[in-house]
C-alpha cells in the first residue's frame, strides 16, 4: 500500500479500461459472429417457410370456398328439382333452402342459373 502513487494507480486505471475494452471488442465480435451464422440464416429460412405456409394457406382457403359453392349449388339445384318436379320438401327443407340461398348469394356472392332458377321457383310458388 505504501508503494500507491499516482503513476501506479494511472496505469491500473490504464490496463483496467484496456481489459475492459478489449472484452467489450471480444463480445461485439462473439455477437456479429451469432447474428451472421446463426440467428440470420435461420431468420430467412423462417420467412421462406412463412411465404410457403402463407401460400399453402391461400390455396386451402381458397379450396374451402370453392366447396362451399358446390355444395350450395348442389343442394339448391336437388331442393329446385324437387321444388318444380311437385316433389314433397318439409318446412324444414325450405327453411333450409332460404338459409342456404342466403349464403350462397351474401357470403359466396353466387349470381349464376341457381339465382334465376331460385326467383323463377319462388315466384311460382307465391302465385299458387
Amino acid at each position: 500500500m505504501k508503494d500507491l502513487t499516482l503513476d501506479t494507480i494511472a496505469s491500473n486505471l490504464i490496463w483496467l479500461g484496456a481489459f475492459i475494452g478489449a472484452i467489450l471488442l471480444i463480445l461485439k465480435y462473439c455477437k456479429n459472429i451469432f447474428e451472421n451464422v446463426i440467428t440470420k440464416p435461420i431468420l430467412e429460412k423462417m420467412d421462406k417457410n412463412k411465404s410457403s405456409l402463407q401460400k399453402q394457406i391461400n390455396d386451402l382457403s381458397n379450396e374451402v370456398q370453392t366447396l362451399g359453392i358446390n355444395q350450395c349449388q348442389n343442394f339448391l339445384v336437388s331442393y329446385l328439382s324437387d321444388v318444380e318436379n311437385g316433389e314433397p320438401v318439409t318446412e324444414m327443407e325450405t327453411k333450409r333452402a332460404y338459409d342456404i340461398f342466403d349464403k350462397y348469394t351474401n357470403e359466396y356472392h353466387g349470381n349464376s342459373y341457381i339465382h334465376s332458377w331460385w326467383n323463377k321457383v319462388v315466384e311460382r310458388g307465391k302465385n299458387k
